[in-house]
């Protein structure tokens, strides 16, 4: 869960170890709104979490011998997802909305599809605003037939057969 809260302490976990990455130091950190799990930094120095100051970060449970621990781990404001419920001034996308970068990912992969399912340019592109549409709920369950078939270059006779 990704929240955000300024770091009220910060105290070292004792000597530093050798782990899958290498020496690690790790730390006690404290937040404001309660929360508080080790972190473990590759610099005895680390800067990720400094007193006083706002962090965007992970908070991640991890069971040992039936009780519960945290873990936190630092992550780019920019790019979280910061929980509502945090009590931070942090804010995520209402339900049913999409941010650019949702967007983004959702014409790529619409693209993409469409080009695999192949035509024309024109019959790709229209294929692939149909499906982000269809994704991102546009207004997609109102395309007529016609629509549909639009840009496609076989001749349709009288009874909708290309042949």
């Amino acid at each position: 869960m990704t929240k955000t809260s300024i770091v009220k302490d910060i105290k070292s976990a004792g000597e530093p170890y050798n782990g899958q990455y290498g020496t690690l130091y790790g730390f006690y950190v404290t937040f404001e709104n309660g929360d508080n799990g080790k972190y473990n930094s590759k610099s005895a120095d680390q800067n990720k979490f400094l007193v006083g100051q706002e962090a965007t970060y992970d908070y991640i449970p991890r069971e040992y011998n039936g009780k519960t621990y945290y873990t936190v781990k630092p992550v780019n404001p920019q790019y979280a997802n910061v929980d509502s419920q945090s009590g931070s001034n942090g804010t995520s996308a209402p339900s049913g909305t999409h941010t650019s970068k949702d967007e983004s990912i959702i014409r790529q992969t619409a693209l993409k599809a469409a080009a695999e399912i192949g035509g024309t340019p024109q019959v790709v592109i229209a294929n692939a605003q149909l499906f982000a549409d269809w994704v991102m709920k546009k207004g997609a369950a109102q395309v007529t037939h016609q629509q549909h078939f639009q840009g496609r270059e076989e001749p349709v006779g009288q009874d909708g057969l290309p042949f």
